[in-house]
């Protein structure tokens, strides 16, 4: 044991380590803190129906992150030194804010949730943050248009921005009223390689829906940067020869499963934008082939042969067909009922695109464990790739 005692070698090999560890956490606790990466503040609160409350906050200046990415938050009014993790829903083609939607399931988001809620009823327009009710009035529940009510612009992609161009001295006298958020990150999930796939099938349920809106932003973004408007007409048309031709995504099935569409108007809002912005790029360009294909399927009614259940289904497919879109969600993509069979979709979603296989799919789900267990297993029937996020409360 002649080592016994020698505690010069120990501190020795253990200094540089150390060092290395303190340095590293110290630049983290700075990065964290600092107003161009991590401190930050909010611009708006929307409390939606279904107990979602969204957040907008301000993006700090040097803050980049991919489509699908999460971030750790801190609100320091709630708790002071808790973190927690939620996807940003928003893309980074979006320069000046960032969104999160939470749905209040735990301690923490409960508390957020009635911290400002309680806000909104005593102090309504007064409060120290613009703070929607969507859950009072779910027709405007329209994010967009709630950023825009408190003065955005519409930037030349199409997507909407927040005015930052006031004078240095109305925004410093507002900075001491607004309300501190610390975030961390960005850090990547499983969905922030969907550009790498040929197609893609992203399934969410209820407030799984989150991680696949940042990469719809995204994907829309893309589009819009190859329109162009004629200043005379108005008429739109894309330049370029494929609208995602850098990369290798060719397909999107992207299939929502939900028991309260109505609660979703945000989400619904990007789809519908969506659906318009591929038909105009589909006229434009008569040899492309349709880019997103959206399966939604209400679970609030059930698929089967009661009479009255009968009656309903044929009364709105009428509508929708009188309308040319779907009566429930304003889409022209037409809402199912009851739960998929994924048998079949899964058949159908193959047979239906011929330049993909089974082993060219790749399956992202994010929702209830219940629902992920049917579809892992429908994977593994088909030869599928499958990739499942986890979300927390």
């Amino acid at each position: 044991m002649r080592w016994v005692g020698r505690t010069g070698h120990f501190q020795k090999w253990i200094i540089a380590p150390l060092t290395i560890f303190a340095l590293e956490k110290a630049y983290s606790v700075l990065k964290r803190y600092s107003s161009n990466s991590g401190r930050t503040y909010l611009l708006s609160v929307s409390i939606e129906q279904s107990n979602v409350i969204s957040l907008t906050i301000h993006r700090p200046k040097n803050f980049i992150f991919a489509p699908g990415d999460y971030i750790l938050i801190n609100v320091p009014c709630i708790a002071l030194y808790e973190f927690h993790p939620f996807t940003i829903s928003t893309a980074p083609e979006e320069q000046n804010y960032l969104r999160v939607h939470i749905q209040a399931k735990g301690n923490w988001t409960q508390l957020l949730y009635k911290y400002f809620k309680d806000m909104s009823d005593k102090f309504g327009d007064n409060a120290s943050v613009k703070i929607y009710r969507a859950d009072l009035n779910a027709i405007k529940a329209n994010v967009e248009e709630r950023i825009e009510a408190i003065a955005s612009t519409e930037d030349s992609t199409g997507v909407f921005s927040i005015n930052t161009t006031t004078s240095s001295q109305s925004e410093s006298s507002k900075q001491s009223s607004k309300t501190v958020i610390v975030i961390n990150g960005p850090y990547s999930s499983c969905a922030r390689y969907i550009f790498d796939c040929k197609h893609v099938v992203l399934i969410g349920s209820g407030i799984g829906i989150t991680p696949y809106a940042s990469i719809l932003f995204s994907l829309m973004a893309r589009f819009r940067t190859l329109r162009t408007v004629c200043k005379d007409c108005q008429g739109v048309t894309y330049h370029g020869k494929h609208r995602l031709e850098n990369h290798h995504l060719q397909k999107v099935d992207f299939i929502w499963v939900t028991n309260d569409i109505k609660s979703w108007e945000w989400f619904l809002n990007l789809l519908h934008q969506f659906e318009v912005e591929q038909d105009e790029y589909l006229a434009s360009n008569r040899d492309e082939r349709r880019f997103l294909d959206i399966h939604l399927y209400f679970t609030g009614i059930k698929e089967d042969d009661n009479i009255g259940q009968v009656f309903l289904h044929h009364v709105i497919n009428l509508c929708s067909e009188e309308l040319d879109g779907d009566i429930l969600t304003g889409l022209k993509s037409r809402t199912h009922f009851g739960r998929p069979d994924w048998n079949i979709l899964f058949e159908s979603l193959i047979s239906n695109d011929s330049t993909s296989t089974e082993k060219d799919t790749d399956v992202f789900f994010c929702g209830q464990n219940s629902i992920g267990r049917d579809i892992r297993s429908c994977c593994m029937k088909y030869g599928m790739h499958y990739y499942e996020e986890k979300f927390q409360f």
